[in-house]
């Protein structure tokens, strides 16, 4: 094998690898890890508000906490799945498991406008969050400066 075939079979298998171990890490059980799983936003501008969705399906809205964070102008969104057991007793195996369970915690960065942070309104609805946000209108104060001279 010429030297170039073995350079290119090593940078081959080495990638590989790489994609492997990246596929295993993703496919780990985060409940099992002691992580938190994330729940899947959106965020939507309108011209008089900011809407914030989130996918949280099997969480009951009394398990929701939402708080606005002004020092890094974000919603911080936290809770819990609680773990449902559908089967009678009589399961004889698993074969396969995606759905995550336990915490969950996610920090939504806000785009850059001004809001109004007093108005913000959550609804829930057949497991989706609604965070309606109402934008506040950017006020310009101009001063006039008087300049003396010597």
């Amino acid at each position: 094998m010429a030297r170039r075939e073995i350079d290119e079979w090593f940078w081959q298998v080495g990638s590989d690898l790489e994609r492997i171990g990246e596929e295993l890490m993703n496919s780990r059980p985060k409940v099992a890890t002691g992580k938190c799983w994330v729940p899947k936003v959106d965020v939507i501008e309108e011209s008089r508000r900011l809407i914030v969705k989130a996918e949280l399906a099997g969480v009951r809205g009394d398990d929701i906490s939402l708080l606005y964070v002004p020092e890094r102008h974000a919603i911080l969104l936290r809770g819990q799945r609680p773990e449902q057991d559908f089967s009678d007793g009589s399961r004889t195996g698993i074969h396969q498991l995606e759905i995550l369970y336990g915490e969950f915690e996610r920090e939504i960065a806000l785009p850059n406008v001004t809001i109004d942070s007093e108005g913000i309104k959550a609804q829930f609805r057949n497991g989706i969050l609604l965070v309606m946000i109402p934008k506040r209108d950017r006020v310009v104060v101009t001063r006039t400066a008087q300049v003396k001279g010597n």
